[in-house]
């Protein structure tokens, strides 16, 4: 192993690529453990940091390995923690530990991936509902997909007021939880507008000179739009539509709200906390957040896109809303065995929130645990 950079992102050849690094930095011997055996380490000539070649590994400072493409796989279809741990023969937290580790390379591959893609479909959106810690505290996950890939190209997530019937009882414990924590009012629109925020990163009116949006008839969604100003902007001229569909809409093909329909039944198969009446549910929104990343990765990336009757096809979504097999290839070769650095990433404001862990847990006294390393 050779190092094409310095860990130290106060040193000016943290950013090096490559063969950058060359010259900068020497071996100044191992080290022994039982978990991987001999381990080289270096010294960096310029700010004089030591490191060793498991800095740079996904596993790192970690005390036994695991399948990571197993957990991956498991985690994305359908398996809950405590049946991966049984089935690796480990802890629930070690295999926590991995797939937040997972989480982080996750973020890094999609958002690196969506950097040159430019939109060339319509897009459909929608909030999916599931709970965060009790069913007195819903959530509500927007969900940003293409119109003919299925490509999901983004995710927000916010907590809102349990609405709908509910008896006395119900009426007076959600008083009382409320005096502790309430959803912050608008929660909706502001999470759908951050989503937006998401398409004129993408959208280029040489290539698409008129771009549709559809949704349900959500009231806030209008609201949302208003917020973005280029989306704005494009309804008064024309080059933006905002489409609209009725969600009690039979669920078919012809729907045009038809992906992310389909991408919610696949949350609901695949993530054992969207199960209906599970014993499995989101104790925690951060770590919730970092297992919909695996699941997103798995389904842009891995999952073959929709094969319909008498044609097959291994594309899978990415390269159907335009990313090369080649750059997919490339990210992969790396996924399961390097760590990603957050100083190394161009993260959106939403990416930065899932890594570094701040979405809020109701109820929970003071912040999620992040490793100082990850940071």
């Amino acid at each position: 192993m050779v190092p094409s950079f310095c860990p130290n992102p106060r040193c000016e050849h943290h950013f090096d690529q490559s063969d950058a690094y060359d010259g900068h930095w020497k071996h100044v011997g191992s080290y022994h453990t039982v978990v991987v055996g001999t381990v080289l380490r270096f010294r960096c000539l310029t700010c004089g940091k030591g490191f060793s070649e498991r800095t740079f590994s996904i596993d790192y400072y970690t005390k036994r390995l695991f399948d990571l493409r197993e957990i991956h796989r498991a985690a994305s279809q359908g398996e809950s923690l405590s049946s991966i741990a049984k089935h690796l023969t480990g802890s629930v937290e070690s295999i926590e530990n991995r797939i937040e580790r997972l989480s982080r390379n996750s973020l890094a591959m999609h958002e690196y991936l969506l950097t040159d893609l430019r939109l060339s479909e319509n897009l459909a959106a929608d909030g999916f509902e599931s709970f965060d810690r009790s069913q007195y505290f819903p959530n509500n996950i927007n969900l940003l997909v293409g119109q003919d890939s299925q490509f999901l190209y983004g995710v927000t997530h916010t907590t809102i007021r349990r609405k709908g019937r509910m008896t006395k009882h119900q009426k007076r414990v959600r008083e009382k939880l409320e005096q502790s924590y309430r959803a912050p009012k608008k929660a909706i629109e502001s999470s759908f507008a951050r989503l937006l925020e998401l398409i004129p990163k993408l959208w280029d009116s040489a290539t698409v000179p008129r771009l549709r949006l559809w949704t349900d008839e959500h009231y806030a969604y209008p609201r949302s739009i208003r917020q973005v100003p280029r989306l704005a902007q494009g309804q008064c001229d024309g080059s933006f539509s905002h489409m609209t569909w009725p969600s009690k809409a039979r669920r078919t093909r012809v729907n045009p709200l038809f992906p992310v329909n389909y991408y919610d039944r696949e949350l609901r198969k695949d993530i054992p906390a969207f199960h209906r009446e599970s014993t499995c549910y989101t104790r925690n929104t951060a770590n919730g957040l970092a297992r919909f990343m695996l699941h997103l990765v798995y389904h842009n990336y891995q999952k073959p896109f929709r094969v319909g009757p008498g044609r097959k096809t291994e594309e899978v979504h990415a390269e159907m809303a335009g990313i090369s097999s080649v750059r997919i290839a490339e990210q992969f070769a790396m996924f399961y065995t390097d760590r990603a650095f957050l100083s190394k990433q161009k993260l959106s404001a939403e990416g930065n929130k899932i890594w570094r862990k701040e979405a809020v847990t109701p109820l929970k006294v003071g912040a999620t645990y992040v490793p100082k390393y990850a940071c």
